[in-house]
């Protein structure tokens, strides 16, 4: 019922090995018919994923250089990236899709008797950050409306509606007459999941997402270092479902913290 989506560039492919250990271990009850690994760099990356690092899942792994898509790319990642986890609904054949960076890990089991509730995904809507009010007035002005927050957690991993998201393009290219991606990276300050969040409003479809959440994530950047053990002591919790931790946030944790 829920496929899963993979963003990764060459210097986050060591933590994909392990984010692929930790959905063999923990994503065995969500009904995955596809892992799909977008390569968010050049072509030639993708020959060195080895799907035998999803373990038993192996056989579900599909690994997608980004020109698969047949559009442009800009040179900023963070920018591409987040159009690359919404065209990943072209991909997508389960009814919803699960967004991960690749540094995204699993530390606790998720199923869909905890992700659903009387058919409503359990992930919570939350306030919009005064730092993404630019991204509210682009999704305002494209959908008409006002939107007064948008779906949990706000980051990865985020919970697509596979169709939802599908016809949120198809609007976008009619109403812009431009291929969505190359639109969307154009657009500076504009996230894919602010965006999503207004495509729901506007079609009124809150009542596919509870006000609920079944779960919390940790992140650490790397500018957090110093409240480390506070952040590690987050991680533990019986609530937390992922952990994601910069790159450069690794190179700086000392041997027992990692």
């Amino acid at each position: 019922m829920i496929d899963i989506v993979t963003v990764v560039f060459e210097e986050e492919l060591p933590v994909l090995r392990l984010q692929a250990q930790s959905i063999e271990l923990y994503c065995q009850d969500i009904g995955v018919k596809s892992i799909y690994v977008i390569v968010n760099d050049a072509d030639s990356l993708a020959a060195q994923i080895d799907p035998a690092w999803w373990g038993n899942m192996s056989d579900k792994v599909r690994i997608v250089p980004r020109s698969q898509f047949g559009c442009k790319f800009v040179d900023n990642g963070w920018v591409s990236q987040q159009a690359l986890k919404l065209i990943a609904c072209s991909l997508v054949t389960n009814p919803w899709y699960m967004v991960l960076d690749a540094k995204t890990i699993f530390v606790r089991p998720v199923s869909l008797e905890q992700a659903f509730k009387n058919d409503q995904l359990q992930i919570g809507w939350q306030p919009i950050y005064s730092v993404f009010e630019r991204s509210r007035q682009i999704t305002n002005e494209l959908f008409d409306i006002d939107l007064p927050q948008q779906l949990g957690p706000g980051g990865v991993p985020f919970f697509f509606n596979t169709a939802a998201a599908q016809a949120m393009i198809e609007f976008v290219e009619q109403t812009t007459n431009e291929n969505f991606a190359e639109w969307f990276q154009a657009q500076g300050m504009l996230t894919e999941f602010i965006l999503y969040s207004g495509w729901i409003e506007r079609e009124k479809l809150h009542n596919i997402y509870s006000n609920r959440t079944f779960f919390t994530v940790c992140n650490m950047c790397h500018s957090e270092i110093g409240i480390a053990e506070q952040k590690l002591r987050q991680m533990s919790t019986p609530s937390n479902l992922t952990v994601s931790i910069h790159r450069r946030a690794w190179q700086q944790l000392d041997a027992k913290q990692t």
